[in-house]
């Protein structure tokens, strides 16, 4: 099980740093936390288009998303190679929602 997220370019890998912290990547890394702990088979990445484009050019979604919405496409989120959300990052139920087939 492999869950990718594809996000805009940050200060740092998680977001969640400098003097106005967006509550969503707060979010984001307590949902990624308990989803390490809950499902131990899965593994999570986080991309960056500065700091892994080849990524972002090689996951075909991905590519089709940012080429018809642009930036505005981003975060996109994908589970087992499947766009499972963008323009936001999905909540903790949709995300295990993803996980279980649902």
């Amino acid at each position: 099980m492999k869950l990718e997220f594809f996000e805009p370019t940050m200060c740092c890998s998680t977001g969640i740093c400098g003097p106005s912290v967006d509550e969503r990547l707060v979010r984001l890394s307590e949902n990624i936390e308990y989803l390490k702990k809950n499902y131990k088979e899965i593994s999570i990445h986080r991309y960056q288009p500065q700091q892994s484009p080849i990524v972002f050019m090689t996951n075909k979604g991905v590519r089709e998303l940012m080429k018809e919405v642009g930036k505005k496409a981003l975060p996109i989120t994908v589970y087992n190679g499947k766009v499972i959300k963008q323009g936001d990052y999905p909540t903790l139920e949709e995300l295990e929602k993803a996980i279980r087939g649902e």
